[in-house]
């Protein structure tokens, strides 16, 4: 799975839209959960075994429930937007994918 959306890269100011979450860490004493997002041109540039343009970590709040695939947990949380009492919305790469869309 990956999310589609267009996003600015600060590196180089190019788009990317397409972004994979490549690793996931829990946190069980916080309960969050930390993300990091490799972004490429393209679901055919990852496929066509091209490196990233660019990748961030980011945190999100809470846990995936019993059974749910950790990494499904992170991008279904990427692209909704934190509640105001979520304290991970302070940080401003959060939102960097809120509204986008979950392809395979």
């Amino acid at each position: 799975m990956a999310i589609q959306k267009d996003y600015e890269t600060p590196s180089t100011g190019a788009i990317a839209s397409y972004h994979v979450a490549g690793m996931v860490t829990l946190d069980a004493f916080q309960k969050s959960t930390m993300v990091m997002v490799y972004s490429y041109l393209s679901a055919d540039a990852r496929t066509s075994g091209k490196a990233p343009m660019y990748t961030q970590q980011i945190q999100v709040s809470g846990l995936p429930g019993d059974g749910q695939s950790a990494f499904s947990y992170a991008e279904q949380q990427l692209i909704a937007a934190p509640g105001a009492d979520d304290p991970t919305a302070v940080n401003l790469m959060r939102g960097t994918f809120v509204g986008g869309e979950i392809v395979t």
